[in-house]
């Protein structure tokens, strides 16, 4: 299989497909996510706040490390096992290009 190259300097994927299908994906799992990880990161991870807010918290934290694994376990056993991009490398790229992210 040949190497992406890009055609422009701050291309991050070698198609509109597939630049689609990372953004989709992106999109469906922050919906489920940001909520869960806001509630974590405010109760500290279920150890501020009210006993309901820390229940809520404690759940949210558990919630959203099991779907973080799951997505990153979907990422590296799509494309018949060849996976997909991990998050880390997508982040240090976008950064490297100087793409929007204030890091």
């Amino acid at each position: 299989m040949k190497l992406f190259e890009p055609k422009v300097a701050n291309q991050l994927f070698c198609c509109p497909k597939h630049n689609s299908a990372w953004h989709d994906r992106s999109k469906k799992r922050g919906v489920v996510l940001i909520p869960l990880v806001i509630t974590a990161r405010v109760t500290r991870n279920g150890t501020q706040g009210k006993p309901e807010a820390r229940e809520a918290g404690r759940r949210a934290s558990n919630r959203a490390n099991q779907l973080m694994r799951e997505y990153r376990d979907d990422d590296r056993a799509a494309n018949e096992g060849r996976g997909r991009m991990e998050w880390t490398e997508y982040t240090l790229w976008r950064i490297k290009l100087g793409l929007d992210l204030n890091i």
